[in-house]
This record gives C-alpha cells, structure tokens and sequence, in this order.
C-alpha cells in the first residue's frame, strides 16, 4: 500500500518562492488506473481528430467517448484541495477546460520558451502584465503526471519578476522563436536541437514527475516542454481560476489591460 500524500506548509513556501511546488504521490492508485484509462482512449481519440503529431486532448469534458468521473475525482482528491485552499485559497476553482497532453508520435518537438497570458498574447500590455505577475492568485496551473514526465522545464523564480538581463539578451525577440528544425536530417538531429534549445535558457530547470505526482505552478514564469516520441506521455492539464483570473482574462478578450491592470 503506497504512502498517503500529506500537504505542509512547505509546498507553499517553495510555491511563492520558486513558483512551483510538486506534490509527490499525490494521485492513489485506484484513480491512477481510472485517469490511463480514459488517458489511453483520450490518445487515440486525439490522433485520429488531429494527427500523428497531435499533443492533447482539450477539453476532455467536451468528448463523451471518455468517462468524466475520474477527472472529476482527481480535483476533489482530499491532498488537491489542500494544496489550492492553502496555497491559493478557497476561492480558486478548477478551470473546467482540464486536457491531457501525449507524446508525439513520430518526431521530437519542443514548445518556444515563453510565459503564458504575457507573451503568448499578440499586442499586450506587457507592463500591465508584469504587475499582475505580482499578484500570486494569478496564473496558476498543473501538470498532472499518470506516467513518469521529464517534459517540463522552468526558470524557478521568474514567475513573480521581470526579465534578468541574461534572458533579455538570450531572447532579444518576444514571443521568442523556437529552434529551426526544418533542415534537421535524421531523428536524433532534431531530438538534440530541441534538448539544446531548452537547456540554453539561463536558469533552465528539468521538473521531473513520476506516475501520480502533480507540478502546480505559476504559468507565468517563464517554462517550456521538450518532447520525444519513444517516451510514453499522458498528464493533466488544468488551471485554478480565481475571480482576479476570470478579470485578467476578460480584459485579454476586450484588450482592456493596461487600463485594468
């Protein structure tokens, strides 16, 4: 019988601090066996939508092939409400847009490093964002691993400041390209310049998870994902959205947030 998950005050602590905390085991393993399940469909179901290539399911409430009790399980596990209403504070409510994210099936790729709600958003108010930042209720999301995930990589500390001068020089350019891949000539070519690229980045740290850990961290600190096909992927995808969010994200819409924030 496995170790139950317990929550301490240092999982907040290392929150505010690093803006990511891991929450080891959190996930039992009666659902473990219930979310690769509806995981495995949720892949096939993906790849046959989308393509080879295709990289999630989003969301999964949308497709009733899949079975949405286990998801629902997964938020209401006694260790996640814990961390939300102790981290965050108990009016964060699950995002209702939860997705499953998969390997690619035939080619290494990786996400450009960015922060997200900032410079995965054409035209803001890049001030604007760089206060909201500082407000910790803001931008708050998961990476729930039903399968060992070495995918994630962030820059622990960037998620409540501005760009160091390091980061500035290495990406110059917002949003910041990603690595050219077009010209790679074999597999192991392209696998090694994505690798390369997300190493590259000053501060870059590897999160690792094992099967049944949970990544909740702040989405706008700066993070990236590298990818490979021979490694098997299904992991929770969801944010934590309080009333703030639900503002920041009504100002996006109506590209009202530099006069909102």
């Amino acid at each position: 019988m496995g170790t139950e998950f317990l929550y301490t005050d240092r999982h907040r602590e290392e929150y505010y601090s690093a803006g990511l905390t891991v929450l080891r085991g959190v996930i039992p393993v009666s659902l473990l066996t219930d979310l690769r399940r509806e995981a495995e469909r949720a892949r096939e179901l993906a790849r046959t939508l989308q393509g080879p290539q295709t990289q999630r399911l989003q969301p999964v409430y949308k497709y009733p092939e899949l079975n949405h009790q286990p998801f629902h399980d997964f938020h209401a596990l006694p260790g996640m409400r814990a961390a939300v209403e102790n981290i965050l504070g108990p009016e964060h409510a699950s995002s209702q847009i939860m997705g499953i994210l998969f390997e690619p099936q035939n080619d290494a790729w990786c996400t450009h490093w960015h922060r997200d709600w900032g410079y995965n958003v054409p035209g803001l108010d890049l001030p604007a964002f760089f206060r909201a930042i500082r407000d910790l209720r803001l931008f708050n999301q998961l990476n729930g691993a039903l399968y060992d995930d070495h995918c994630l990589w962030v820059v622990p500390g960037s998620h409540h400041r501005d760009d160091l001068p390091e980061e500035t020089a290495h990406f110059p350019r917002i949003p910041p390209p990603g690595p050219e891949l077009t010209d790679a000539a074999i597999p192991e070519e392209r696998e090694r310049r994505c690798l390369d690229y997300t190493r590259a980045m000053p501060g870059a740290t590897l999160v690792p998870l094992f099967a049944g850990d949970v990544a909740f961290y702040r989405a706008c600190g700066w993070h990236t994902g590298n990818y490979v096909p021979y490694t098997r992927r299904a992991t929770l995808h969801d944010g934590y959205y309080c009333p703030e969010d639900l503002r920041w994200q009504a100002a996006v819409k109506d590209k009202t947030v530099g006069e909102a924030f």
